[in-house]
């Protein structure tokens, strides 16, 4: 039908072993969904005018038949009124259009396959584009997770792993030094109190043995 390019001749299954192939998956499933596109607006201006043609033909095929009935019943009238030359010329003009009619009727047989073949080639162009759009959004699902998994790497490669890793071994190094300054203030603290407590005593017992040896002498 000189409206279809290479594409309509590859099946689904072609065009999934080849997106598997090349280097761009995505942006080749993405060209061939545009030359499908562009495909589809072609065969469906094209299935347009295949079926105006067609009601052409119809409003063509049932005139000429009402022209021929009308010869027919011209010559029989003719012939009962005795007017051969008249029914003759009626005659000659039923079998011309006779003869139109069967052209038509082929014409009109040839446009009707060709609607069919049209229809039939865009469901199938419509399959392709649906099984297309599927492996496009399955390319896609896989290409954000790769990228999302690049990204990861990136952060997490071993160099950067190891680095972070001894920075949070210096950060628990420092909390355990500042948790042992702090138990030791505390023990220091502890024990200088002990000892301030002691050294009062001592005091306290000196002041009562000074009161008492006062009063025993008074």
């Amino acid at each position: 039908m000189g409206i279809f390019t290479r594409i309509k001749d590859i099946a689904a299954a072609d065009v999934h072993r080849l997106l598997d192939r090349v280097e761009d998956p995505v942006g080749m499933a993405q060209h061939y969904i545009r030359q499908l596109e562009d495909q589809m607006d072609n065969a469906r201006s094209a299935l347009e005018i295949q079926i105006a043609a067609e009601q052409h033909y119809d409003i063509l095929i049932a005139r000429n038949g009402q022209f021929i009935d009308k010869r027919v019943r011209q010559a029989e009238l003719a012939v009962d009124r005795n007017q051969d030359e008249i029914a003759a010329m009626a005659l000659q003009e039923k079998l011309h259009h006779s003869k139109l009619q069967e052209t038509y009727l082929e014409q009109r047989e040839v446009i009707r396959r060709q609607t069919q073949a049209l229809r039939d080639e865009i469901g199938r162009l419509q399959e392709l584009h649906k099984d297309l759009n599927d492996k496009l959004t399955f390319l896609l699902a896989r290409t954000n997770a790769a990228a999302a998994l690049k990204a990861t790497a990136a952060v997490s490669s071993p160099g950067d792993a190891g680095r972070i890793s001894r920075g949070f071994e210096r950060m628990e190094q420092k909390i355990l030094r500042f948790e042992a300054g702090t138990k030791a203030y505390g023990a220091i603290g502890s024990e200088a109190s002990r000892l301030s407590n002691w050294s009062d005593q001592h005091e306290v017992q000196s002041e009562l043995e000074k009161l008492k040896a006062t009063r025993r002498s008074s």
